[in-house]
């Protein structure tokens, strides 16, 4: 009686073992058929991407650098610049991700520099002339040393800030006649950068442009520009 018993309770319990089996094979097809499959896309810039960038900025003012104290007349100047980057990723760490970038800005305009005045010789020669006169003076810029800190990195819309030095060449010295046509320059700021797709984005950001001659020139004024700018990137293997 035992023994029948027994094969009874293992027939049963093989069955139900079976019959749920079955069931959530059938529960699991279902959920397949009724859930949709969902995937998380990143923004992440990938480690080693490389990006070529094109950026055009303008500075409607010409403000003194942090001391307050103007250093020569600031009123009306304004500065226009066109600049293209190449950069490459280095990678993310703790929700930061970092870029190093080489820039060259082929063109540079420097609204209404005060720059010597040819017809000028002396105040007793000349004295209907005066000594400097304002003009456009064109240039151009180069700065191998630069870096971009991207926040949320896998974000489609990423705030980043950048800091970048390097050398200022003009026609013309910039920003008064005492200073050499050779300067270096400094800037730093921010923005926004959105991913149209995989490879393009779009960038919108601020850049405090400072220029001086670190004291290679007769004196130091220093020449800085508040720059809005606009630029498009590109990224690839």
């Amino acid at each position: 009686m035992f023994r029948v018993l027994f094969l009874c309770v293992v027939v049963f319990a093989a069955a139900a073992v079976d019959g749920r089996s079955q069931h959530q094979g059938l529960d699991a097809v279902a959920a397949e058929d009724i859930e949709p499959v969902i995937t998380f896309r990143s923004w992440k810039f990938e480690r080693g991407a490389k990006e070529t960038h094109f950026e055009f900025g303008f500075a409607p003012m010409q403000p003194t650098f942090f001391s307050g104290k103007k250093e020569y007349d600031t009123d009306g100047r304004k500065l226009a610049l066109a600049s293209f980057r190449w950069g490459r990723v280095i990678g993310t760490k703790k929700g930061v991700t970092f870029e190093y970038f080489f820039e060259l800005i082929p063109a540079a305009v420097a609204m209404k520099n005060e720059v010597a005045n040819p017809k000028f010789v002396s105040a007793k020669q000349t004295p209907q002339e005066p000594p400097t006169i304002r003009k456009a003076t064109f240039g151009m810029g180069l700065e191998p040393a630069g870096f971009k800190f991207y926040f949320r990195p896998d974000s489609r819309l990423k705030p980043y800030a950048q800091v970048g030095a390097g050398f200022f060449f003009s026609r013309k010295p910039v920003p008064v006649p005492q200073s050499p046509s050779y300067n270096f320059i400094g800037d730093f700021g921010g923005g926004v950068t959105y991913s149209i797709d995989r490879t393009r984005t779009i960038n919108v950001g601020y850049r405090y442009f400072h220029i001086s001659n670190m004291n290679i020139g007769e004196i130091n004024p220093g020449y800085n520009a508040n720059v809005f700018y606009l630029g498009f990137s590109r990224f690839y293997k």
